[in-house]
């Protein structure tokens, strides 16, 4: 496929910057990305064992898996606006130390209630993450989008694969509380790589770093202000228009909502499901991590294929097949499992795709900080309903049949239409001004 407009002008509106500090600035982008999905699957292998000690119920599991969703799109909302009061590297510190710090203290939480408060702490931490990290890539690597929106995704997945893998072996060997615990460490470093990424960009340029002033590039790697251009609202700096108002705003929430559903739908249940066809609960434990394993192989090519796209659609829809084709597999054959989980992990794959959309579909930084905010916050309120309302049909009709239908089915639907009305690829602040693609 050729390269698409897009990602031609996002390449000639930065140059190249300095190879100074890009060193640390990956190494912290990295370590931070291990943390966005860990706080997720290292806790929802354990929700068996965790419910037995406790005694909540299926619901209960529910409120568990929408918890990320609320984090999200509170925070996604929001982190523009922290960013600009914080600066995005004391931000990504932040979202490290929110992380870690949940993380461990949730380990000794004696009851249902104190592990939710606890885990949305964690959560709010990776929230953060999630917004924070886009616009730092596009900061730092202007010229390496692709590579390091890859680099970025499989640093995700892998902080996504390897809990589900242990969580069990290892809560029998020593315990839940110190199985969940241990994966703090991980959270804890990343926080003082960007502590100490921030001090480096303070010294070397300390007007960067002033209050109401985020980052973003500029010409030889200069560091330049986004503040607001909107009256301080943090609707969108630097947009012709509210990203409220833009059409093409609202489309990309709605497909990444759709996808958010069904990715926490999964983390959150399809442990569950499998244990319910009679599979052991270690061997569900494999199944997420295999889920995220397929995800992690099909997301290596997501973002060059989704930076060179002239026309989305096919991509997304591939992603949409995979996910039909692993719910319809798990409901009818479930002893073939580990093939309907690896279609499962084709579809998860398209949260790689949806993430590399905000940096292709913006030319600034701070534009992709608007867009990602937007969109994750936006999108992830949509999908809130999407792991409590498929345990709570279940519980009401007692299987899966319901759930499957109405909260796979008709999620995957709206991604369809969704992925093909907004298959042309173009930019915020193209869309924000009114000027359409081609």
């Amino acid at each position: 496929m050729r390269p698409s407009s897009v990602a031609t002008a996002a390449d000639r509106s930065s140059a190249r910057p300095q190879t100074r500090g890009r060193t640390l600035a990956l190494i912290a982008i990295i370590c931070a990305a291990l943390n966005l999905r860990l706080v997720v699957t290292s806790l929802s292998p354990l929700l068996t064992t965790v419910g037995e000690e406790f005694g909540f119920t299926a619901v209960v599991v529910g409120v568990f898996g929408t918890l990320p969703l609320i984090a999200f799109a509170v925070f996604g909302l929001v982190t523009p606006a922290i960013m600009r009061r914080l600066g995005p590297e004391a931000t990504a510190a932040l979202s490290m130390l929110l992380t870690g710090a949940g993380q461990v203290v949730r380990a000794f939480a004696p009851d249902t209630g104190t592990l939710l408060v606890l885990t949305g702490i964690a959560l709010t931490g990776a929230a953060l993450g999630n917004v924070v990290l886009p616009p730092l890539i596009k900061q730092y690597f202007p010229d390496r989008l692709a590579a390091l929106s890859t680099v970025q995704m499989v640093a995700i997945h892998a902080g996504a694969l390897f809990p589900p893998l242990v969580a069990v072996p290892l809560a029998e060997a020593v315990g839940w509380r110190l199985a969940l615990g241990a994966w703090s460490v991980i959270a804890l470093g990343a926080a003082l790589l960007w502590v100490l990424q921030r001090r480096r960009v303070l010294r070397d340029s300390p007007a960067a770093l002033t209050v109401g002033a985020a980052a973003g590039p500029g010409a030889g790697g200069a560091r330049t202000g986004v503040a607001s251009t909107d009256g301080g609202t943090g609707t969108g700096a630097g947009l012709a228009r509210p990203i409220w108002r833009v059409g093409m705003a609202w489309r990309m929430a709605l497909l990444f909502g759709m996808v958010t559903w069904n990715v926490f739908t999964l983390f959150t249940w399809l442990p569950a499901l499998l244990t319910d066809a009679g599979h052991t609960a270690a061997m569900a434990g494999t199944m997420v991590s295999l889920m995220v394993g397929s995800s992690l192989l099909f997301g290596l090519i997501a973002p060059t294929l989704t930076l060179r796209a002239v026309n989305t659609f096919p991509i997304v829809a591939l992603g949409l097949a995979g996910y039909a084709v692993g719910y319809l597999g798990v409901a009818l054959a479930p002893h073939l499992a580990p093939l309907w989980v690896v279609c499962l992990g084709l579809g998860t794959s398209l949260f790689v795709v949806t993430m590399t959309m905000i940096n292709a579909r913006s030319t600034t930084a701070q534009g992709s900080a608007a867009l990602s905010g937007f969109v994750q916050g936006a999108g992830s309120g949509m999908a809130l309903g999407g792991p409590l309302l498929f345990g709570l049909l279940g519980e009401l009709t007692g299987g899966w049949t319901a759930s499957y239908a109405l909260v796979a089915g008709g999620s995957l639907a709206v991604a369809v239409v969704v992925a093909y009305v907004e298959r042309t690829p173009w930019t915020i602040e193209a869309a924000a001004a009114g000027r359409r693609p081609g």
